[in-house]
């Protein structure tokens, strides 16, 4: 039997499976998490491979014993489970308030980078990293109440479609660092196996929504604290459990960050405009 301990902050989890396939399969999983085996863990993944005689192989996931999940395909089982770990790792978190943002940084200089989906934040963190910006989170990203610091969560970039090909190609991702998930289309890449120093209760220096489309004109514009405020609002994961003490930590989070809406049409001039920041 494998048993795989993982550690994110304050969550603990366990993935258990008796098949070795499934067990280095899931070395793709919060590779950066993994922890030696201390207290008990907050849920436990169990993970079973069998066959039926009318489908074949199949995947089962079970969460604390209870089935969750049944598939014939593996990468399906495996993007299922990733979200599953995801979703619960965040309702443990309660303790950290979450937003829906991208986040590189460059000389202890942290950029945020709220946006709504399909906006282009991975695409844009990544390409980041040519003007040596370092890749902290493309979706998630933790804020310590008490101090506002910025806390990365260490969730694989999810790379898709047509992307994962272009980023390749520029050399800015290497496949060997992921998971390449074929009935979803998505590769799971890990930016994080060359880029281990910890970033811990830094403040951000600025704060960016992105707004992406072939429409829109290429435009970096200021804005103010209290309109980034509402906006922050809007990609909170968790205001729900803060109320009004969710605005109040909003407002001290950007009152000494610089606020900026970027409108932009391609990856190359929003680049040229965050890095003129």
């Amino acid at each position: 039997m494998y048993l795989l301990h993982y550690k994110l902050q304050s969550h603990r989890f366990t993935i258990q499976t008796g098949n070795k396939k499934l067990a280095d399969l899931c070395s793709h999983l919060y590779p950066n998490s993994r922890s030696e085996s201390q207290g008990s863990a907050h849920v436990f993944y169990s993970l079973k491979m069998g066959n039926d005689n009318a489908t074949g192989t199949f995947y089962e996931i079970l969460v604390n014993g209870k089935k969750k999940y049944q598939t014939n395909i593996k990468s399906e089982m495996f993007s299922s489970l990733e979200w599953m770990i995801t979703c619960n790792a965040l309702s443990h978190l309660h303790e950290f308030f979450q937003l829906h943002a991208g986040a590189v940084i460059k000389e202890g200089k942290i950029i945020l980078l709220p946006a709504n989906h399909g906006q282009g934040k991975t695409t844009l963190t990544l390409n980041l990293t040519r003007n040596h910006y370092r890749c902290l989170s493309d979706d998630i990203v933790l804020i310590e109440p008490e101090t506002t610091g910025i806390i990365p969560f260490p969730r694989s970039f999810l790379i898709k479609d047509k992307s994962i090909k272009n980023m390749a190609e520029s050399h800015l991702i290497d496949k060997k660092n992921g998971y390449y998930c074929k009935s979803e289309d998505i590769l799971y890449y890990n930016p994080y196996s060359t880029n281990r120093l910890p970033v811990r209760n830094t403040k951000p220096h600025t704060i960016i929504e992105l707004k992406h489309s072939r429409r829109f004109k290429n435009e970096l514009r200021p804005v103010s604290k209290s309109q980034m405020c509402i906006k922050l609002l809007k990609q909170s994961f968790n205001i729900h459990n803060y109320k009004r003490n969710g605005v109040t930590i909003l407002a001290r989070l950007v009152r000494n960050s610089k606020c900026y809406s970027l409108k932009t049409n391609n990856v190359t001039d929003a680049v040229r405009l965050v890095s003129q920041i």
